[in-house]
C-alpha cells in the first residue's frame, strides 16, 4: 500500500491560481490534499481534518501565514507536525520570525511543483526519524526507569557533557548539579572516593573500562547499592573528541532480594535461628581447613517432648522455647570458649535448628574427642539449672547427641545426619550418647530386607518347613508346626523372627500369610492322600491378620480349593493377638470354629498368660512357652509351674503341647507330669517337604519307642516274650 495515499495535507494561500496550481502537484503525487483561502479559515480546517503536514502563505488576509502558524503550534496535536511556509525572494525578516513561530521549513512562492513535493517528502521523512528518535529515547529511558540504570557522558578531563534525569533521580540530586565527576565522587564514601578518582582517569587515558561498586548514603537519609561501568568512546562528542560513558545501576533492591533469598536458605523462617544448612556449610568449611583442633563434632541437642509441648501450648509457644534454648546452649557455650579449650565464634549466630525440635552446633575441642562429652554436658547441665528460675515458666529436658569427625569425613551433611541418629538413642534427660556406625548399618540392613520381602515370596524366596508334633505315649504323628524360612540373595539365612517382624511393621503379613495357607494345605493334600493319614498343620498368625475380618473366610477358602478336612488346619494364635484387639480377635475366633477349624493357643506360660482367655475360648491345643523347657528336667520351679499348666488342661480337656523339646530327660519329665503332645529336635527338626516325608517313610518318631524299651529292658528283668512282644509293636 501507498503511504502516501494516506498522509493528509492542508494548503493555505490567497492566490486562487497558486493556491489550484499547488494543489494539483501535491494531489498528483498522491497526498489527500485539503485548502484554505486565509489565515482563520487555515486554523479552523487544521482543527477539523487534524493534517499530517502543514503548507502556508505567509502573507494573507485576515490572519498572516505567521500567525497561523503560531495559532496552529498552540494545538497539543501540531507538536510534531511539519509546516512548511512559503514566502517571497530573499524575505530574511520574514523567514526568522516564521522559524520563531514554529515552522519547520521555508521554500520561495512559486518553487517547482516537482521540487515543493520532493520537499514535502523530505520533511515527511524527518518527522518520522523524528519519531522514531523520539520512541527510542521514550523506550530507553523507561528501560532505565525499570532497570533502575542511569547514564552520564564525561569530557576526558571530568567536564560534564550531559546526564540522563535517571541517573539524578537515583542518586537523590539535581542532575544540574553534575557538572564534573568530582561532583560523584564527593557523594561516595570516604574510603571509596580515591579508587573512584583512579579509575576514571585510567579510563579516560585509554587504559581500560573499569567496574565498581559503591555505597551512597542521600541526602534523604538512604542508603542504596550502585554499580558504576565506565568506558572510553573514540569521537563520541560532536567536536568528534572521546567520551567517557557512565553507567549506574541501582543495585538496592537487587541486594535485598540477594538477602532475603539468604535468609531463606540459611535461616529458619518461624524461629529466626540458622537452620540444616547453614550449619553443613559451616560443618564443611571447618572440615577443609588444616587440623588445628584436637577433635571437630556435631553437637544435636534433642528437645524433649516437643510434640507434646505443641500439642499442649501451641507451635508458637514451642517455637520461642526453641529460641530461648538457643540462647541458653550460646552463652554456656560462650562461657566455656573464654577458657580457651574450644573454638566458639560469638560473631557469627552458631547454634542452628536443624529439626522442629532439635538444635545442633560445630563444636571443635582444643583438648580431646572426650572433651566433646565434657563440654556437651556442661551445656546440659546449664540449660537443665535455668529450668528452676523465678523467672522461667518452662525449660524442656535435652539430650545431647555426638558425631565426631575423623580424618576420612568430609560429607557435612552426613556428619549431621549422624548426630541426629545419636541424640535419638540419648533418651535420657540430660543424656549423652556418640554415634556409632553399627545402628545405621542395621538400619540400612532392614530398608533392604523390607524393599526383598515385598517380592521374595513371587521369587520363590520364601519356603515353608515342617517339624512333627507327636503324642508322647504313643509317638504317633498327630500334626505338622509350618513355618516358614528366607534365604536372602544378600544376607543369606534370614531368621523367622526378624523378617516376620518387619513384615508385621511393614504392613505386608497379610500377603505372607496367605501363601503360607495356601502352601501349606497344597502339601497337606498330597501328603494325605499319599500316606491315607489325617494330620493336622498348625499356622501361627500375627495379631495383624488376626484383625483381618477376611482370616476365616480366608482359611475356609483355601480348606474346600484342596478338598481338605476342616479340621486338618489349626491357627496358632498368643494372647498378646487376642488383648491387642479382643473384639476383632473373638470375631475371626468364631468364625473358624463355625468353619470347623481347630484353635491352638501358642507360647501359653509366660507373658499375658491369663486363666480368663483360656475360659473364654475354646482351644484344641495349648501350647507351653519354650522357657519352661529349658531347665525344667533341673528346675523344681519350672517343674511346679509346669505341672499346674498341663492339670488345668487335662480339667479344662484341652490337648497339651511342650514345644522345645531337645534331649530324652526332658521328654521323660514330661510323660511323668502328663503332657499329651510333643515336638522339638529330639523328636525331629523343622524340615523341607522331601525330609519330611523320608522321615515318614522311614517310621517317624517310633525309634524313640524302640529306644526307651530298650532303655527300659536294661532296668529291669523281663522276659524274652514280654520283650519280643513290645519289639513287634513298636516296629508295627
Amino acid at each position: 500500500m501507498n503511504a502516501t495515499a494516506s498522509t493528509t495535507l492542508l494548503i493555505a494561500d490567497d492566490d486562487p491560481a497558486h493556491l489550484l496550481l499547488t494543489e494539483a502537484a501535491l494531489a498528483g503525487a498522491g497526498f489527500l490534499v485539503h485548502t484554505a483561502s486565509d489565515g482563520e479559515e487555515a486554523v479552523r480546517r487544521y482543527a477539523e481534518v487534524r493534517p499530517d503536514f502543514v503548507v502556508l502563505d505567509v502573507n494573507m488576509p485576515k490572519l498572516t501565514g505567521i500567525d497561523a502558524c503560531r495559532e496552529i503550534r498552540k494545538l497539543a496535536t501540531s507538536r510534531h507536525v511539519p509546516i512548511l511556509m512559503l514566502t517571497g525572494r530573499n524575505d530574511l525578516p520574514a523567514i526568522s520570525e516564521a522559524y520563531a513561530a514554529g515552522a519547520s521549513d521555508f521554500a520561495q512562492k512559486g518553487i517547482n511543483p516537482r521540487l515543493l513535493v520532493e520537499r514535502v517528502r523530505f520533511l515527511l521523512r524527518d518527522r518520522d526519524l523524528q519519531e522514531e528518535l523520539r520512541s527510542s529515547r521514550s523506550k530507553l529511558l523507561l528501560a532505565q526507569r525499570i532497570a533502575r540504570v542511569g547514564h552520564w557522558e564525561i569530557a576526558a578531563d571530568g567536564r560534564t557533557l550531559h546526564v540522563s534525569p535517571m541517573l539524578g533521580e537515583l542518586l537523590g540530586v539535581d542532575p544540574g548539579s553534575l557538572q564534573r565527576y568530582e561532583d560523584f565522587v564527593a557523594l561516595l564514601d570516604e574510603a571509596d572516593r580515591e579508587d573512584a578518582r583512579k579509575a576514571f582517569v585510567t579510563c579516560a587515558t585509554g587504559n581500560g573500562r573499569f567496574g565498581l561498586d559503591h555505597r551512597i548514603a542521600r541526602a534523604d537519609g538512604a542508603v542504596i547499592s550502585v554499580h558504576q561501568e565506565a568506558e572510553l568512546i573514540e569521537g563520541a562528542s560532536v567536536a568528534g573528541a572521546s567520551v567517557v560513558i557512565v553507567t549506574l545501576q541501582d543495585l538496592t533492591r537487587l541486594h535485598r532480594a540477594e538477602e532475603t533469598v539468604r535468609l531463606l536458605s540459611y535461616f529458619d523462617t518461624v524461629s529466626g535461628l540458622p537452620n540444616r544448612r547453614h550449619l553443613s556449610e559451616q560443618i564443611a568449611h571447618a572440615l577443609k581447613e588444616p587440623a588445628g583442633a584436637a577433635a571437630t563434632a556435631v553437637v544435636a541437642f534433642r528437645v524433649h517432648s516437643y510434640d507434646r509441648i505443641v500439642q499442649a501450648r501451641g507451635s508458637d509457644f514451642a517455637n520461642k522455647l526453641v529460641v530461648q534454648l538457643a540462647r541458653l546452649v550460646g552463652l554456656e557455650l560462650e562461657r566455656i570458649s573464654h577458657g580457651g579449650t574450644i573454638l566458639w565464634r560469638t560473631d557469627l549466630p552458631s547454634v542452628c535448628r536443624t529439626a522442629d525440635g532439635e538444635l545442633a552446633i560445630l563444636l571443635r575441642s582444643r583438648v580431646s574427642a572426650e572433651h566433646v562429652a565434657t563440654v556437651s554436658h556442661a551445656v546440659l547441665e546449664s540449660v537443665s539449672s535455668h529450668a528452676s528460675g523465678p523467672d522461667v515458666d518452662y525449660v524442656p529436658a535435652l539430650s545431647a547427641g555426638v558425631a565426631l569427625a575423623d580424618g576420612a569425613t568430609t560429607d557435612a551433611e552426613q556428619l549431621v545426619a549422624n548426630a541426629h541418629s545419636a541424640a535419638e538413642l540419648a533418651k535420657d534427660p540430660r543424656g549423652c550418647a556418640f554415634f556409632s556406625p553399627l545402628p545405621q548399618a542395621q538400619l540400612r540392613r532392614r530398608l533392604v530386607l523390607e524393599s526383598s520381602l515385598r517380592n521374595a515370596v513371587e521369587r520363590r524366596d520364601l519356603t515353608l518347613v515342617y517339624q512333627p508334633r507327636v503324642a508322647i505315649e504313643t509317638y504317633a504323628l498327630t500334626g505338622v508346626e509350618c513355618t516358614s524360612r528366607w534365604k536372602h540373595p544378600q544376607f543369606g539365612t534370614i531368621r523367622p523372627e526378624e523378617f516376620l517382624a518387619i513384615a508385621e511393621e511393614a504392613g505386608i503379613v497379610d500377603d505372607l500369610g496367605r501363601w503360607m495357607l495356601d502352601d501349606a494345605c497344597r502339601q497337606l493334600a498330597g501328603w494325605h492322600e499319599r500316606y491315607e493319614d489325617t494330620f493336622f498343620a498348625a499356622i501361627r498368625v500375627s495379631g495383624r491378620q488376626l484383625r483381618d475380618p477376611r482370616l476365616a473366610a480366608n482359611v475356609q477358602a483355601a480348606i474346600e480349593r484342596y478338598r481338605l478336612p476342616a479340621n486338618s488346619i489349626q491357627i496358632d494364635l498368643t494372647e498378646a493377638a487376642i488383648i491387642d484387639a479382643p473384639d476383632a480377635a473373638h470375631a475371626a475366633i468364631d468364625g473358624l470354629r463355625k468353619a470347623g477349624v481347630r484353635i491352638g493357643l501358642d507360647d501359653f506360660g509366660t507373658g499375658h498368660s491369663s486363666l480368663g482367655q483360656i475360659r473364654r475360648v475354646p482351644f484344641n491345643s495349648m501350647k507351653l512357652d519354650r522357657a519352661l523347657m529349658a531347665d525344667l528336667y533341673t528346675d523344681p520351679w519350672a517343674q511346679g509351674v509346669t505341672a499346674a499348666v498341663l492339670a488345668m488342661a487335662r480339667a479344662m480337656q484341652i490337648r497339651s503341647v511342650a514345644d522345645g523339646i531337645d534331649d530324652a530327660e526332658t521328654l521323660e519329665m514330661l510323660r511323668a507330669l502328663g503332657c499329651d503332645e510333643v515336638q522339638g529336635k529330639h523328636v525331629a527338626p523343622p524340615m523341607k517337604p522331601l525330609d519330611f516325608e523320608d522321615w515318614l517313610e522311614r517310621g517317624g518318631a517310633r525309634h524313640l519307642a524302640r529306644q526307651r524299651y530298650r532303655e527300659a529292658e536294661s532296668a529291669r528283668d523281663l522276659s524274652a516274650s514280654e520283650v519280643d512282644d513290645i519289639m513287634k509293636w513298636a516296629n508295627s
